[in-house]
């Protein structure tokens, strides 16, 4: 760094930075490294930066249950449950029944359908569905209820032939549908800020296949993705 000395507008004479190394980097190297090593040790993101605000609960499912040789799987969850617990579900943020799930925006999901032992095409109406969840007050373990819709709807039919069903404990619960054979589902194509939810239960598994496969040898892979910036004890 050079210096020259100049007159200010009071007549003193003060010694001042010509900035005749244009800045050079190699001048201010060590302070760079000094700033470089006291964000590193920072506890929070500093310079650096968050890599991602995205993280991805990844778990597997099966139920040996499923009956052999069929080439179409059907089977339902929690179809009687109202406003108590569910089962057959998976809930954020917690490693055990004894304590509460966090609420995250889910913004994505993805299914793998996974056997070892056939090789067949997985039609394209195959899907399965979930019920969203959120936290029981007062209740002693993790398990979540199903989310009831936040505002009431009515459906009408003009002949005898045809019905809405709008209540009752499949219809009166919020739920999202996952194609099997779509390779992404992203949710905050439609809802930029996700679901806000707990957890997800089983509702819905139809999965038709080309073949007939063994349901009992069949995992299912799932990718649940959420926004991490968006966890909270509330709803």
């Amino acid at each position: 760094m050079r210096y020259e000395l100049k007159r200010n507008t009071k007549g003193m004479i003060t010694q001042c930075d010509t900035n005749a190394d244009g800045g050079n980097i190699y001048a201010q190297r060590e302070e760079i490294n000094k700033q470089a090593l006291a964000n590193l040790e920072r506890s929070t993101p500093g310079k650096l930066g968050e890599l991602s605000n995205l993280q991805i609960f990844n778990f597997s499912f099966t139920d040996t249950g499923w009956s052999p040789g069929s080439s179409v799987l059907i089977q339902e969850y929690n179809t009687s449950v109202t406003t108590g617990n569910v089962t057959n579900c998976i809930m954020f943020g917690v490693d055990s029944l004894a304590s509460k799930a966090q609420y995250f925006n889910l913004v994505d999901l993805q299914i793998d359908l996974f056997t070892d032992t056939q090789n067949g095409r997985i039609e394209s109406e195959s899907y399965i569905e979930w019920y969203i969840l959120e936290n029981i007050v007062g209740s002693t373990t993790s398990l979540g209820r199903k989310i009831p819709r936040r505002n009431p709807i009515f459906g009408a039919d003009s002949s005898a032939t045809f019905d809405f069903t709008t209540t009752g404990a499949k219809q009166e619960y919020q739920y999202i549908s996952v194609p099997i054979t779509q390779s992404s589902n992203p949710i905050n194509t439609i809802m930029p800020k996700g679901i806000r939810c707990s957890g997800i239960a089983l509702k819905t598994i139809r999965i038709v296949s080309s073949v007939g496969i063994d349901w009992s040898n069949v995992s299912f892979n799932v990718m649940a993705q959420v926004d991490t910036t968006s966890v909270s004890s509330t709803y």
